[in-house]
């Protein structure tokens, strides 16, 4: 056996958008039979969107678990993927149990981040805490997971709407905070949504269970952005350094996984090269997939803003 045909989605609002779209693109050669989403009940653009595609989507009581329960066994659900965001990773356990009791076969949990199994400096035992007991969560159940770290998002993490991470390219304008060589992982949703519904589909489940994958869409400091945005759009970029000691000066006095706090344990990572998933780039996930061909973290910057 080879691949799961049978999906749902909890969390449309920024990576589950995408994973859907992936997975319904597969529908047409019967690589998939079926995506739903779980929602609360209220409908917007992307549920009408997702809804003309293909998916189906189910309003389940959050305060109910058996309505989540009867939602996927009767849809017959092998994968249960979470997108919610951090606000809202209380729900998972209820997402996980529910799941459990439908029969579903695996579980992916909302990371798309980091890798939150490893352990390090600048407060990642804290910050990966939260994933790591959901992981023992799955364990005691015997649900099985697979980890999905993609390192940032390269068409999300720039946008003016998300500038506490220093950058306002439409004004031509980026802080950075320490000196801005330190390498890291980029990867753009929509690849990373493409390699899930890859992998989900094509590899048999034991290679799934239990496991970690690391996609790398890119691999850039700060400092090779700005030269290939310059350098591409021919836009000049004023780039202002501050000192690393004030984002760890507001991890300090910000409570855990509050805003700030993740804004200034992000920035940090950043300055000292530990927001690289592997520092062996043979060891990524990549190899799964020679085809993926991601967009680079450049072409990424300029897209959002074209």
């Amino acid at each position: 056996m080879s691949g799961f045909k049978n999906f749902a989605i909890a969390g449309v609002g920024r990576i589950g958008e995408f994973v859907a779209e992936e997975l319904l693109k597969l529908k047409p050669d019967g690589r998939v039979s079926s995506v739903v989403i779980l929602t609360r009940g209220r409908s917007d653009a992307t549920l009408e969107k997702l809804s003309s595609l293909g998916a189906t989507i189910v309003p389940v009581d959050w305060s109910s678990p058996s309505t989540i329960t009867s939602a996927l066994a009767s849809a017959h659900i092998e994968v249960v993927i979470s997108g919610l965001p951090v606000p809202a990773h209380h729900l998972q356990p209820t997402l996980a149990d529910a799941a459990k009791q439908a029969g579903v076969k695996l579980f992916l949990p909302s990371e798309w981040g980091s890798n939150t199994t490893a352990t390090g400096d600048n407060g990642k035992d804290d910050f990966s805490a939260a994933m790591q007991k959901m992981h023992k969560k799955l364990r005691e159940i015997d649900l099985p997971y697979a980890l999905v770290a993609n390192g940032y998002w390269s068409d999300f993490i720039f946008i003016p709407n998300y500038s506490l991470w220093g950058w306002n390219v439409p004004e031509g304008k980026v802080d950075i905070w320490g000196k801005g060589d330190g390498p890291i992982s980029f990867t753009t949703r929509r690849d990373v949504a493409r390699f899930v519904a890859h992998i989900l589909t094509t590899l048999p489940p034991e290679q799934l269970y239990w496991k970690d994958f690391s996609l790398e869409g890119d691999r850039k400091t700060l400092n090779e952005i700005c030269q290939g945005y310059q350098a591409k759009t021919g836009k000049k970029l004023e780039i202002t350094y501050h000192p690393i000691s004030e984002q760890e000066t507001a991890m300090k006095e910000n409570p855990q996984l509050s805003v700030p706090f993740i804004v200034a344990w992000g920035l940090i990572n950043w300055d000292t090269g530990a927001a690289v998933l592997e520092k062996n780039e043979e060891k990524l996930s990549n190899r799964l997939w020679p085809d993926w061909n991601p967009t680079s973290a450049v072409d990424a910057l300029i897209e959002t803003f074209n």
